[in-house]
């Protein structure tokens, strides 16, 4: 396969310290040689110097330079966006390590302001394109116990009158939730890229409304970046956990340039499949080992996983293929490449047996994630030999 490489660097989030340039530019130096790189980005502390050095040394080398940019999550450091309402009408705090409150992406306001921030810190920076995270509800991994007070969301008053528009019935949605279930929301079937049925046709509608939300006001945040003449690419979840977060992967592929699903098999931190899935199973009260083995069979997962073991392999690869063939943009897998204590603890073993078997899958290439800054030499060195003999 003609594989290219799609590098990103993390330079700290709005309210952190920035990262020196020489630590980008000598990161850069080392890798871009041995690697077939398209397109690099970089985000999203504010650091106009930073962006633009980096600008330069990129178009010397004919790369794309992409903004990071947190569209409905952690955008309200730097502006008071409205937030999140549980089934009750209560504001909801998300949680995590690191800044995860959502805001409400069907607050029409919230996007003004959140575009405002684009306009004010970085429209001047000569970027040829946006890489937009976020672009999603909570998941599971941000909740607060039996209520499911993250991914159950929103219900504030603008959200409320989408609702009563597509005639979703909430009183039969809460009467859902209520009933015990022997597999997380009581699904029947899951048939790939992110496509479940289930019992109870409210929980079907109810998330079949989330993506309808997400996927209309990021057509209008798209709109914005391509009369300002952006290319697009998404940050999206894997997809059998796309729809609880309300992205519907192949509508959303329509709208960019690329799309990067984060196959993150073990990541130890949102996103991270290992991690995303304990927490789905854990918010819907179904992680003891019956529960947990009969969702592994409708999802066609191995039974025999651990959950302290890196995320299935072959499960991860047949997702990631369900997604892209249906998939109208080209899609680079993410792969996490860094190495973190505790979060990422990743290897060359890793590095080689994820890529070779995703690179099966139909993709465009990889997403080498989420920090090449945090990249073991000996991980890069393996990524290169891999996807050298690839190309």
């Amino acid at each position: 396969m003609d594989c290219e490489v799609t590098l990103q660097i993390f330079s700290g989030n709005f309210l952190e310290e920035t990262i020196p340039y020489e630590t980008v530019e000598q990161k850069l130096v080392s890798v871009l040689p041995r690697l077939p790189v398209r397109k690099v980005i970089m985000g999203w502390r504010p650091d106009k110097a930073l962006f633009e050095k980096t600008a330069a040394f990129l178009t010397k080398r004919n790369i794309d330079y992409y903004l990071w940019f947190p569209v409905f999550s952690e955008t309200g450091s730097l502006r008071e966006l409205g937030a999140l309402a549980d089934i009750h009408g209560r504001r909801i705090e998300c949680r995590a390590d690191e800044d995860f409150s959502f805001c409400c992406p069907n607050n029409s306001q919230n996007t003004k302001k959140i575009l405002d921030i684009f306009e004010q810190e970085f429209a001047s920076i000569g970027f040829n394109g946006v890489f937009l995270d976020r672009i999603r509800y909570p998941s599971f991994a941000n909740g607060h116990g039996p209520e499911f007070q993250s991914v159950f969301s929103c219900f504030c008053p603008e959200c409320m009158a989408v609702y009563e528009k597509e005639n979703l019935d909430i009183e039969q949605l809460k009467s859902a939730l209520s009933r015990p279930a022997s597999v997380p929301l009581s699904a029947t079937a899951y048939r790939g890229n992110g496509e479940y049925a289930f019992e109870d046709p409210a929980l079907s509608a109810f998330f079949s409304v989330k993506a309808k939300i997400i996927l209309e006001n990021m057509s209008r945040i798209c709109r914005y970046f391509r009369e300002k003449g952006y290319s697009i690419g998404f940050d999206v979840f894997a997809p059998f956990l796309s729809p609880f977060v309300g992205q519907d992967l192949k509508a959303l592929s329509g709208l960019c340039d690329f799309i990067k699903p984060m196959m993150y098999r073990i990541t130890n931190a949102p996103a991270g499949l290992p991690f995303e899935m304990e927490a789905l199973l854990r918010e819907t009260g179904c992680s003891d080992d019956l529960k947990r083995h009969a969702f592994y069979r409708l999802l066609g997962y191995p039974t025999t996983q651990g959950p302290d073991q890196p995320f299935d392999l072959d499960f991860a690869a047949k997702d990631l293929q369900s997604m892209t063939a249906s998939s109208t943009s080209p899609v680079y897998a993410g792969l996490e490449i860094n190495r973190i204590e505790k979060y990422a603890q990743t290897t060359p073993a890793y590095v080689e047996e994820t890529i070779e078997a995703y690179s099966q899958t139909g993709i465009r290439g990889f997403a080498l994630s989420w920090n090449i800054l945090d990249a073991p030499e000996e991980n890069i060195e393996k990524a290169a030999d891999v996807i050298g003999r690839l190309n």
